[in-house]
């Protein structure tokens, strides 16, 4: 298969702040669940975005996934205005990674209705309740999460959702299917973790 230059695919990082502290992921001290010592704090800016990005060349991208590797994409203070510049200035799709515990409802629901069916978000749920989804989505708040996805979903933006899997979630991959369904997520992933406990 031949690339097209015309459809590219961009995996952008823009952010290492996240309020959580899984303990798994990659920023994640070994010496407790703070940020680790070597990664620097720092989050890209609308102007940042535009000057990377300016219109002729988003046109040859496909979509834009925002990850998080390194932080949360959503503690990124311009992500809807790199959002809204995006939908102004393409026809790029994005997708986006999130804890979805970040932000109020009434910022989700204006991503939600600025970008249309060309947002996808994927949430992390990780428990059926509190208890559960912070043994390893530490300082996230399950209820926060679910409200966030409502209001997206009320929106024409595709909620999907995934779980990490551990021995104290593992059981319960039906409970967790409904309760994401009944939230608005239209797909639901599990994903298996390297075990820590």
């Amino acid at each position: 298969m031949k690339w097209n230059p015309n459809s590219i695919k961009v995996f952008l990082d823009i952010s290492t702040y996240c309020n959580a502290g899984c303990p798994q992921c990659h920023r994640t001290s070994e010496n407790g669940l703070g940020k680790t010592d070597w990664l620097p704090l720092i989050q890209w800016d609308l102007d940042m975005f535009k000057k990377a990005f300016p219109p002729s060349e988003m046109m040859r991208i496909k979509i834009f996934k925002f990850c998080g590797t390194w932080g949360d994409p959503v503690m990124c203070k311009d992500l809807d205005k790199i959002f809204a510049y995006i939908i102004d200035n393409s026809d790029t799709l994005i997708s986006m990674d999130t804890n979805g515990s970040i932000r109020n409802a009434d910022w989700w629901w204006d991503i939600g209705v600025k970008c249309r069916s060309r947002l996808e978000v994927i949430f992390d749920i990780d428990g059926i309740n509190q208890e559960m989804h912070e043994k390893y989505r530490r300082f996230t708040h399950l209820s926060k999460v679910l409200e966030n996805m409502d209001m997206l979903s009320q929106t024409t933006s595709l909620v999907k959702s995934q779980t990490i899997l551990f021995k104290h979630n593992q059981e319960y991959k039906s409970e967790i299917k409904n309760l994401v369904k009944a939230h608005g997520s239209i797909a639901h992933a599990f994903v298996i973790s390297d075990r820590f406990r």
